[in-house]
C-alpha cells in the first residue's frame, strides 16, 4: 500500500512540476470591439475574458471593450446572461465586432431517445438526461453510483462498497410490481449489460425514458429506459487528451461496539439475572477495563482489520480528431480498487478500450464502426461474505495473536480473522472479457430528400471465469498449564484442499433496420420512422471441481486426487431470441403544436407462442404556448409548454419457459444393478402465462424564465396489471401445494417530480443551481392473498413491500405492569411492551400492523450547484431521501444475549436492568431469540440528506502551458460521500443506504486528479 501512494504522489508532484514550469512567448496587441444583439443593440455589462488567462473587461455603456497587450493568438470568451456564450479567435485582429443571440441553447439541444434523437423543445414526453461532464466529476468506478441525486424519478441506492460488488439498486419512478423492477439499459442503441463498469471518460449523455416515450421499447419498457450514448470522434486536428487522478477510501460509518469491560459485564448481568454465578469476577473485570495485563485483552476487532485508509486510482487516455469525411475517437482506461482489510487480498482492477470510427463513404453513404472491450479481475477471500458479520461477533476479549508471539489465536468456530480475509483460507478470483461491436450505416435516398434507410449490425461476446479454492486453515491452541502452543485444525471448513473452476460463455447478435423520413413543408413538420429488429443469444456454462490435493501450492484441476468420489463436473447451455416490429410519427406545427406516436409490435421467447406477441403504443401531445403570438408581450418567459403522453408498456423480465414443465437431474436409482439419474420435476406450468401490463400517464409543464430559470413539472399515474403472483386466498402456503405464478396481480404507482435550474454571471463570476424532487407512492390494488384476521393486516391497498410489525409502546418496567396489560407469554421485566391493536387482551399475531414505509425510499432529492471564477471552478452535489425506514431485527444486533457475539454499544445504551426500570431498551437475556421480534422498536428512519460529492478545480494559464503544445491543463480536488448532514442512524453507526452493518460499508473517497489536453 506504501508503495502504491508513494508511486501516485511522486506521479503527481512531477506533473505539477511540469505543469507550472511552462511559459509562454507571444506578440501582443491590442483589441477593441462592440457588442451587440440579433436586433443590433448595443449590450452593456457584456464579460470579455482571454481564454486561459486572467485577462478580461466588461462592455461599457456603449458595447464598446478594450483588451490592452494580449496575445496575437489568444481566443476570446463571451458570455452574457441569457445570451449564447461564443469564443472567438483573434488571430492577430485589432478590431473584433460581436453579435451574441438568445439563449436557447437549452431548447435546441439533441436529446437520444428511442431509436433517434430529438430537440428538447420538441420532447413531449419525461426524458431526464445528464451530461458525462457531471458523471465524469464523481471519483466512483461504478458508473450507477454517479447518478444519485443528479435526476428527478431516479432512485439510486448504493448498498455495498466493496471493490468489484458496489452495484447499487436503481429505480426509475420507484417500485411498480412485485417481481423485478430493473430498468431496460440501451448503450449505443442495444440492449446490454455492463454499463456500470462503462469507462466514465467514454460517456456522452445518459438519458432516462420515464413514460410513454419508452413504449417504443414495447414488452421490455415498464420500469422505464436508461439510454447511454457514448463519445465520437470530432473533425479537426488529433486531440490528446490524459486523465490521472489518485484516490482514498474511507468507511462512511462503522458501529461503535462494546468494549472487553462493557462486554464482560454483560456476560455477568446475564448469569446473575438468571441466578447463575458471574462469569468474570471484579478483579478480571478490573483487568479488562484497565488494560494491564495482555492476557486481557480490550480488542477492537474493526479496526485491528481494517485500514482507515484505502487507495485507488484511475488512469484514461484517450485521441480524437478527423476531417469532414471521417472521425475518430479511440480511448483506454484503467481502474484500481483495493480492500479495506489490513490482512486481506481483496482487489479489483479493470480495463476499458474502445474504438470509434465514423465515415461518409460517399455523399449518401455513411458508415460507423464501435469497438468496446473491458476487461475486469477481482479477487476476494473465500468467505469474503462471512467477514463483517465475525467482525461484530469476535469477542472483545479474544486475542488477534496470542501475547508476545505471532502465533493466531481461535475466535469464533476455533478460526481467526486473519484467515478469514486473507489467502489462509482460500480464495475467490473472477475474470471477465466482454467484447461489445457495433457497426452502422445509414443510406440517403439520392430520389427522395428526407428519406433514408440506417440501422446496425452488433455482436458482443462475454466471458467469465470463476476460480474457487478452499485450503484448510490453521490456529495455534495454548495449554494453560505449560504455556506451550500447539498448532491445529480451526473448527471451519474440510480437511482437505479443493478446487471449483467454472465459466460462463455469452454472446448475442442483433441487427436492426429503419426506414426514416423528414419533411419541412412551410410551417408543417413532419418526421417518421418504421423499423425491424431481431436479437439471437446463447450461452454455455462448464463447471469442474475436485478436491483432496496433494499440495496447497498448485492451484489447477490437475493437481486435484483422480478419485471419483472427490470430482465433479457440471455443464448447461441455453438459448434466446427476440424479433420486434416498430416505429414513430412526430408532427409540429410551426413549433407551437407537437404530436408524436409510438408503437412497438413485441415477441419474447418467455411466453407460450400464443401469448408471445404484443401490441404497446404510445401517444403524446405538446403544446409550445410561448410560440403564441399573444406571448410576445410576456417578457419574462422565455419558453412555456404542456405536455401529456400516455402509453402501454410491458415487463418480461422473469423466468423463461414457465409455460412448460421442467425437469432436472436429481436422486439417482438403482435399476438392476445399475445407477440410474432420476428427474425431478422443477415446476406446476402456466400454459397462460405473459407480460406485466403498465398504462402509464404523464401531465408536465416545461418553463424557461427570464432565459435564467428552466425547470420541468411531470405529475403520473402508472397501473400495472398481470403481474405474476399466487393465488394465496385459494391455496394458502401451509397446504404445501404448489400453484403456479398468474399475471393476476395489480399495482398502481403514482408521483410527482420537479426539476428547476438557474444560471447567471456576476462579473467574473458564472455560477449555476439546479434542483430535483421527487415523489413517487405505490399501492397493492389486488393481490390473491390469504384473508386476514384483521382488515388492516392485509397487503392490499398497502405499498409494496409493507412489513407487518407489532407496534412497540415501551418496555416493561415490573412485573406488576406485565400483569396489568396484554403480553406474551413468558413476559418479564425488561421485555418490549406491544399494544393490543385489537384489544382483545392477548398479544398474539392479530395485532401485528402495516407499515406503509420500506427500504425503498418515496421521496428522493438533490441539489447541484457550482461556480466559476476565471480560471477557478468548483460544484457540490447534495443528495437525499425520505419517507423510507430500515427494520433492524436480525438477533445478532438486537439481542444481547450470551451466545451473540459482541454488542453494540447503541443496544447497550439505557438497557433495563433491575436499577434502570426507566429503560428505552429491552433487558439482556438468555437466547438470541428473546426480544427480537419484528416490531416497530427496530425500525429506523432511513431519511438522510448527503454531502455526495465536491470538486475543486483550477485550469491552469493559457500563457503557462502553450509553449510545449499544451491546450489544456485542469487541476482538481474531488470527494464522494463526504459526510451526512443529517440522519437518524449516527447513534448506531450505520449508514442509511446500507440495509445492515454486517455488509461491505458505503466508502467515502478522497480524490486528486489532473487532465491534460494536447
Amino acid at each position: 500500500m506504501k508503495q502504491v501512494i508513494l508511486n501516485s504522489v511522486k506521479g503527481m508532484i512531477f506533473l505539477l512540476m511540469w505543469s507550472f514550469s511552462i511559459c509562454m512567448l507571444a506578440q501582443n496587441i491590442t483589441v477593441r470591439g462592440t457588442v451587440t444583439d440579433n436586433s443590433g443593440e448595443l449590450l452593456v455589462g457584456v464579460t470579455v475574458q482571454v481564454q486561459g488567462a486572467s485577462v478580461g473587461t466588461v462592455t461599457d455603456i456603449d458595447g464598446a471593450f478594450t483588451l490592452p497587450n494580449i496575445p496575437s493568438n489568444a481566443t476570446l470568451e463571451i458570455s452574457y446572461v441569457g445570451m449564447v456564450s461564443q469564443s472567438v479567435a483573434v488571430n492577430g485582429r485589432t478590431n473584433i465586432n460581436i453579435t451574441l443571440t438568445e439563449d436557447v441553447e437549452a431548447l435546441e439541444e439533441v436529446v437520444v431517445v428511442g431509436y433517434g434523437t430529438q430537440k428538447s423543445k420538441e420532447l413531449t414526453g419525461s426524458v431526464a438526461s445528464v451530461k458525462g461532464d457531471q458523471i465524469r466529476k464523481i471519483p466512483v468506478p461504478n458508473v450507477l453510483n454517479s447518478l444519485a441525486g443528479t435526476m428527478a424519478g431516479v432512485t439510486v441506492n448504493t448498498r455495498s462498497g466493496e471493490p468489484g460488488l458496489d452495484n447499487p439498486s436503481i429505480f426509475i419512478r420507484g417500485k411498480n410490481t412485485l417481481g423485478n423492477n430493473a430498468p431496460l439499459i440501451i448503450i449505443d442503441g442495444v440492449p446490454r449489460d455492463g454499463l456500470e463498469r462503462l469507462n466514465p471518460n467514454d460517456i456522452e449523455n445518459i438519458t432516462i425514458l420515464k413514460d410513454a416515450t419508452a413504449a417504443i421499447y414495447g414488452a421490455r419498457a415498464a420500469n422505464g429506459v436508461i439510454l447511454v450514448e457514448t463519445r465520437s470522434g470530432r473533425a479537426g486536428k488529433p486531440t490528446f487528451n490524459f486523465t490521472y487522478n489518485a484516490g482514498f477510501q474511507q468507511d462512511t460509518r462503522v458501529p461503535n461496539m462494546t468494549d472487553a469491560f462493557t462486554f464482560a459485564s454483560i456476560q455477568n448481568e446475564i448469569e446473575t439475572l438468571h441466578g447463575r454465578p458471574a462469569i468474570y469476577s471484579d478483579q478480571e473485570l478490573e483487568l479488562y477495563k484497565n488494560g494491564t495485563d495482555p492476557y486481557y485483552p480490550n480488542t477492537d476487532w474493526y479496526s485491528y482489520i481494517t485500514k482507515k485508509f484505502t487507495p485507488q486510482n484511475r488512469l484514461d487516455f484517450s485521441v480524437d480528431g478527423g476531417n469532414e469525411k471521417m472521425t475518430y475517437r479511440l480511448s483506454l482506461g484503467r481502474t484500481f480498487q483495493d480492500g479495506h482489510y489490513k490482512y486481506g487480498i481483496t482487489e479489483h482492477e479493470q480495463y476499458n478500450l474502445q474504438s470509434k470510427i465514423d465515415a461518409n463513404i460517399s455523399k449518401n453513404v455513411s458508415i460507423g464502426l464501435n469497438l468496446r472491450g473491458t476487461v475486469l479481475d477481482g479477487i476476494r477471500p473465500y468467505n469474503y461474505n462471512d467477514i463483517y458479520p465475525h467482525i461484530f461477533l469476535y469477542h472483545p476479549t479474544w486475542f488477534p495473536k496470542w501475547p508476545e508471539t505471532d502465533y493466531m489465536a481461535p475466535g469464533r468456530d476455533n478460526d481467526n480473522l486473519i484467515n478469514r480475509v486473507s489467502a489462509n483460507e482460500g480464495y475467490r478470483r473472477s475474470k471477465s472479457k466482454m467484447l461489445q461491436s457495433t457497426l452502422t450505416y445509414r443510406i440517403n435516398a439520392p430520389w427522395l430528400e428526407g428519406l433514408y434507410l440506417n440501422g446496425s449490425f452488433n455482436y458482443d461476446y462475454t466471458n467469465n471465469l470463476n476460480k474457487i479454492w478452499y485450503e484448510p486453515s490453521f490456529v495455534y491452541y495454548r495449554d494453560e498449564n505449560t504455556g506451550e502452543y500447539t498448532r491445529g485444525r480451526t473448527g471451519f471448513g474440510a480437511d482437505d484442499p479443493s478446487l471449483t473452476v467454472n465459466t460462463r460463455n455469452n454472446d448475442m447478435f442483433l441487427w436492426n433496420v429503419m426506414l426514416n423520413y423528414e419533411k419541412q413543408l412551410n410551417r408543417h413538420s413532419i418526421t417518421g420512422l418504421v423499423g425491424y429488429e431481431q436479437m439471437t443469444s446463447n450461452y454455455d456454462y462448464l463447471l469442474g471441481s475436485r478436491s483432496r490435493f496433494v499440495s496447497t501450492k498448485i492451484h489447477e484441476l490437475f493437481a486435484g486426487t483422480s478419485d471419483r468420489n472427490y470430482m465433479n463436473n457440471d455443464g448447461s447451455a441455453g438459448e434466446s431470441a427476440r424479433i420486434n416490429y416498430f416505429g414513430r410519427l412526430n408532427y409540429n406545427y410551426a413549433q407551437k403544436y407537437l404530436l408524436q406516436f409510438t408503437f412497438r409490435y413485441d415477441g419474447s421467447q418467455n411466453f407460450p407462442p400464443n401469448k408471445r406477441f404484443g401490441f404497446f403504443p404510445g401517444v403524446s401531445a405538446g403544446w409550445n404556448i410561448s410560440e403564441e403570438t399573444f406571448m410576445s408581450e410576456v417578457d419574462f418567459i422565455s419558453y412555456l409548454k404542456l405536455k401529456a403522453s400516455y402509453g402501454r408498456m410491458g415487463n418480461d423480465n422473469i423466468p423463461a419457459y414457465q409455460y412448460l414443465t421442467a425437469y432436472r437431474f436429481g436422486s439417482n436409482y438403482v435399476i438392476g444393478d445399475v445407477d440410474v439419474n432420476g428427474l425431478n420435476a422443477l415446476n406446476v406450468p402456466n400454459p397462460d402465462i405473459t407480460w406485466e401490463i403498465a398504462n402509464t400517464f404523464n401531465f408536465g409543464i416545461d418553463f424557461y424564465l427570464w432565459n435564467s430559470l428552466r425547470g420541468e413539472i411531470n405529475i403520473f399515474n402508472s397501473e400495472r396489471s398481470n403481474i405474476l403472483t399466487k393465488r394465496s386466498a385459494v391455496i394458502p402456503e401451509y397446504t404445501g401445494l404448489q400453484l403456479p405464478d398468474e399475471n393476476i396481480g395489480v399495482v398502481r404507482n403514482r408521483g410527482v417530480e420537479l426539476e428547476i435550474s438557474y444560471n447567471s454571471k456576476f462579473r467574473d463570476i458564472e455560477y449555476f443551481l439546479s434542483g430535483n424532487f421527487s415523489f413517487a407512492r405505490n399501492k397493492v390494488i389486488f393481490t390473491d392473498e390469504a384473508p386476514m384476521a384483521e382488515e388492516y393486516q392485509l397487503a392490499t391497498g398497502r405499498p409494496l413491500g409493507s412489513r407487518l410489525l407489532y407496534k412497540s409502546i415501551g418496555i416493561f418496567k415490573d412485573r406488576d405492569e406485565i400483569q396489568n396489560y396484554p403480553h406474551l407469554l413468558g413476559a418479564q421485566p425488561g421485555d418490549i411492551k406491544y399494544e393490543d391493536v385489537n384489544q382483545d387482551g392477548e398479544i398474539n399475531s392479530y395485532d401485528r400492523i402495516r407499515i406503509n414505509e420500506t427500504a425503498d425510499p418515496e421521496i428522493i432529492f438533490g441539489l447541484n450547484a457550482g461556480l466559476t471564477y476565471k480560471n477557478f471552478n468548483v460544484s457540490i452535489l447534495l443528495q437525499g431521501q425520505e419517507n423510507a425506514n430500515f427494520l433492524n431485527t436480525t438477533d445478532w444486533t438486537t439481542s444481547l444475549s450470551k451466545g451473540a457475539g459482541n454488542y453494540y454499544q447503541w443496544r447497550v445504551n439505557d438497557h433495563w436492568t433491575p436499577e434502570n426500570t426507566d429503560a428505552t431498551m429491552p433487558r439482556s437475556s438468555e437466547s438470541r431469540g428473546e426480544n427480537t421480534q419484528a416490531s416497530t422498536h427496530w425500525l429506523i428512519n432511513a431519511g438522510f440528506l448527503r454531502l455526495k460529492n465536491v470538486e475543486m478545480g483550477y485550469n491552469l494559464p493559457a500563457n503557462w502551458i502553450n509553449r510545449i503544445g499544451l491546450q489544456n491543463c485542469r487541476i482538481y480536488l474531488s470527494g464522494n460521500n463526504l459526510f451526512l448532514i443529517y440522519d437518524h442512524m449516527k447513534e448506531i453507526g450505520y449508514d442509511p443506504e446500507v440495509p445492515s452493518p454486517w455488509y461491505y460499508p458505503q466508502q467515502r473517497v478522497y480524490n486528486i486528479g489532473v487532465n491534460l489536453t494536447f
